[in-house]
Formats: C-alpha cells, sequence, structure tokens
C-alpha cells in the first residue's frame, strides 16, 4: 500500500468512528400500550390509512367500559379480532387489521381535544414486532399531547 493510500485510510477511521448511527425512520409493532396521566378520561383507538385512502380507526372486540380513567392503562394486540369504529368493512380482513400498514394510536379526550398520536417515526404493524407505548398528561384542554414513552 502506498504511502499516500495508508495516509488517506488513517484519515477517514476517525470520521467514520464520529459519525452518528443513523436513526431509524420506523419500527414494528404489534402491541400498543397507552397510560392516561392526565385529569381526564379518554378513548384510545388504533388509526391506519388503506391504501385505497380510507382512515380506519378500530380497537379490540369485546372490551367492557372502553373509559381509560386518570391514572389507567389499556394494551391492545394488533393481532385481536378487531371492530371498526371510523371506516368501513375493508378496514379489515377477516376481523384484522392488514399486516404492514403504518399504525398509530388515537386518544379521544372526554369533553376536550382529540389528539393523534401519529410521530415522525412510523410504526408499522408486524405480528412479530415489539410494543409503542403512548401516553397523555395534563388536563382536558391544556398540555395533554400525545407522547410516546417507548418505541419497540
Amino acid at each position: 500500500m502506498s504511502r499516500s493510500a495508508l495516509t488517506a485510510l488513517l484519515l477517514a477511521v476517525p470520521v467514520l468512528a464520529m459519525t452518528p448511527p443513523a436513526l431509524a425512520k420506523e419500527v414494528k409493532a404489534s402491541t400498543m400500550k397507552y397510560a392516561n396521566d392526565g385529569a381526564y378520561t379518554a378513548q384510545f383507538y388504533i388509526r391506519y390509512n388503506l391504501d385505497n385512502g380510507t382512515n380506519c380507526k378500530v380497537r379490540p372486540k369485546g372490551l367492557g367500559s372502553a373509559n381509560i380513567y386518570n391514572g389507567g392503562s389499556v394494551t391492545y394486540a394488533m393481532t385481536d379480532t378487531m371492530q371498526i369504529f371510523d371506516g368501513n368493512d375493508a378496514c379489515l380482513q377477516n376481523g384484522d387489521i392488514p399486516e404492514g400498514l403504518e399504525v398509530w394510536g388515537r386518544v379521544e379526550i372526554s369533553h376536550g381535544s382529540n389528539e393523534g398520536c401519529r410521530k415522525d417515526k412510523k410504526v408499522i404493524y408486524k405480528v412479530s414486532g415489539g410494543t409503542v407505548k403512548y401516553k397523555t398528561k395534563g388536563t382536558t384542554l391544556n398540555d395533554n399531547r400525545c407522547r410516546v414513552s417507548s418505541w419497540p
């Protein structure tokens, strides 16, 4: 190896070592958890768009009260059979969310604002994925935005 090639290699090594790792632009999840740390009652849904543009809002079938009170939380396995709250029958395939779509949480606050949990980092529904955790806090109308507390 020539002296100039060796010098170029040695100069490049520190630059490579100092380059920060790229942040993931998407994560895979099969479960969503929501914690209500706010002074209100909320409901939590899973949202997604179909390829044809249909916007879907679902949550697992068979839930008792869907209200989540201050200090309460829910965990939704996206592999559960779902019930449609917004959208049409195409939102589900045999009762399930179609795998591979971008999904996000949606918090609806009683007598307050509704908060989408869609973030810059996409959450892709994958049966073998992890858990994305969301939370809200604050009051009915103040500081109640949806935050990600943990990525899969």
